[in-house]
């Protein structure tokens, strides 16, 4: 079900889903299910770029696997998947890698064929976004996925990387094998050749025929109700429509562009707001929890302590000076063990700052040598070049420097076109790889 109502962009109601269903697992002491769960609201809050919170859950899921001996392969493979691609969002590399690894020996273990390349479909799927700087791990990957599960998916991918690359038969070679690939049927996977096809013919100056091919992804990408790709989709068709000097229907799609992104954020934020409070509502059960022991133990020392100072009245009524010391040193470890109970449960985090207007002199602080270097090279940046740059240098995505910036995904392009111009870089010279190692 969660499958389900993700494929359709139903992610609000995909979290609900799984919250009623962790209530009625956790009565019925369903151990792997609420494994399950756990994993499952892990996975849906990464999609919505909530990674505390996903590896919260995660972390619980985990927990309750060691605590309980479950050693499911399927279960694992998929735990740590989940753990590695929080680690590739963040930017952790090297772990990510590490851990994708674990999940995928982990997948190898699965009995039921189907699930196993399933599996080890989505972790090399995943994986790939580590070497997207790296061309030769990319077409290692690609080619294990090819070989593993032909998909019109991995096909689209690679005939994009060779898009981006301006390799434009090797591209068309690659399109016409999504075109032919086993899940082509799939509404969601047509859209994404199609989409595919658009950006194609957009590299070789054709925005009449990316057009085409741009309204026919997103007729698909409406039907099958996947909002992120039709976003992009508008988005792609603002700038062909002004490429040709439609600026009335240019202005159409960007009002388009405009509405759903608006809808999507708003169902972010209700998710958001969803997983928040019961990771709040999570956390202060473990608080009452830790305080009911807590308590619990106060009382203790308390009838212990009560307990010696009678023996130690019976024992000696005289030693008045002894007793007033032990009764001294006994309150003096009450007050301390209460002060504990109630001043160690206040944790409240940020969540992560966006344009902050400090950003760029923070980021000078932290890069000194990095803005040094970049201003050798040219000293007639602007403040909106180095602020690329730093997006750049952060490995902030094109969709975050987009929601940063307020601008729409092909502008931010645009900008890293022009600024790649005005940093005198040749053609064939990554951008990203060039500021990462400057």
């Amino acid at each position: 079900m969660t499958a389900e109502l993700y494929s359709k962009a139903e992610n609000i109601e995909a979290l609900q889903y799984n919250f009623n269903a962790l209530a009625f697992y956790e009565k019925n002491n369903d151990k792997k299910k609420i494994v399950t769960i756990y994993t499952n609201i892990g996975f849906l809050s990464f999609a919505f770029g909530k990674h505390r919170e996903s590896i919260h859950y995660l972390d619980k899921a985990k927990k309750m696997m060691e605590d309980n001996n479950l050693k499911d392969p399927l279960l694992m493979a998929r735990l740590y998947s989940e753990y590695a691609k929080n680690d590739t969002r963040l930017g952790i590399l090297n772990k990510s890698n590490d851990t994708f690894d674990e999940a995928i020996n982990y997948a190898y273990r699965i009995s039921d064929h189907k699930q196993k390349q399933y599996m080890l479909y989505y972790c090399y799927t995943w994986k790939r976004f580590n070497f997207l700087n790296n061309q030769d791990s990319l077409q290692k990957i690609d080619k294990i996925l090819v070989n593993m599960m032909p998909s019109g998916v991995t096909y689209a991918k690679i005939a994009d990387r060779f898009i981006t690359h301006r390799k434009l038969d090797s591209a068309e070679y690659y399109l016409s094998k999504a075109s032919g690939a086993p899940d082509k049927n799939f509404k969601g996977i047509q859209g994404l050749i199609l989409f595919t096809y658009g950006n194609l013919y957009n590299i070789k100056n054709n925005p009449e025929k990316s057009i085409e091919y741009y309204l026919k992804a997103s007729a698909l990408f409406q039907e099958a109700q996947l909002k992120p790709p039709l976003r992009r989709t508008y988005d792609s068709l603002v700038s062909d429509y002004q490429m040709i000097g439609d600026i009335k229907t240019s202005k159409v799609y960007l009002e388009k562009f405009r509405s759903i992104n608006k809808l999507i954020k708003k169902e972010e934020k209700e998710a958001t707001n969803l997983v928040t409070d019961q990771l709040l509502n999570d956390n202060l059960k473990e608080k009452r929890k830790k305080e009911k022991l807590a308590i619990g133990i106060a009382i203790s020392l308390i009838v212990v302590f009560l307990v010696i100072l009678y023996i130690r009245n019976k024992i000696n009524l005289s030693k008045h000076t002894e007793k007033d010391r032990i009764l001294e040193q006994e309150a003096l470890k009450v007050q301390k063990l209460e002060r504990q109970i109630y001043n160690s449960f206040d944790q409240i985090t940020e969540l992560a700052k966006s344009s902050d207007p400090f950003f760029l002199i923070k980021f000078k602080e932290v890069y000194p040598e990095f803005f040094e270097n970049l201003l050798k090279h040219n000293n007639r940046l602007t403040d909106n070049d180095i602020k690329f740059c730093a997006y750049i240098k952060l490995n902030l995505s094109n969709k975050e420097v987009a929601t940063f910036t307020k601008l729409t995904f092909r502008s931010v392009e645009t900008t890293k076109y022009r600024l790649k111009k005005k940093l005198g870089l040749s053609a064939d010279l990554n951008l990203n790889k060039w500021i990462q190692n400057l």
